[in-house]
């Protein structure tokens, strides 16, 4: 788990594969948001029951451990109703419920597109 939180807004992004976890959250840091990384469903949690302030969750849909991206975001959802939620996968964005996440970003990532989306995201009402 990497952190870099002192900003106003941090997102928590979740993503299994270190590169790409890496290049989205190197990105966001870039452009000024504060960023902490998780490889897992169940490593995100534990960084959200920690109560580290987070303005959105960015999760892959596909993630090992007992919580995959669509069981955690469900799960916040339902406990952490605060949270922007945004959720990524390759496949399509057919989700259980049309009120899962806030966001769908399509893989493979365009990092400008993500990033301004994701911003745009975080300055949105719901």
């Amino acid at each position: 788990m990497a952190v870099s939180s002192s900003k106003s807004k941090t997102i928590l992004v979740v993503e299994d594969e270190p590169a790409i976890r890496l290049m989205i959250a190197e990105a966001l840091r870039n452009d000024g948001l504060g960023v902490i990384e998780a490889g897992s469903g169940d490593e995100a949690l534990q960084v959200i029951e920690s109560g580290v302030p987070l303005s959105l969750v960015f999760a892959d849909v596909r993630l090992p451990g007992s919580l995959d991206g669509v069981a955690l975001v469900s799960r916040l959802r339902k406990t952490r109703p605060d949270l922007k939620l945004a959720v990524a996968s390759r496949y399509s964005p057919e989700w259980p419920s049309p009120n899962l996440a806030d966001a769908f970003i399509g893989k493979p990532y365009d990092v400008k597109r993500t990033v301004n989306r994701l911003k745009a995201l975080l300055n949105s009402e719901r």
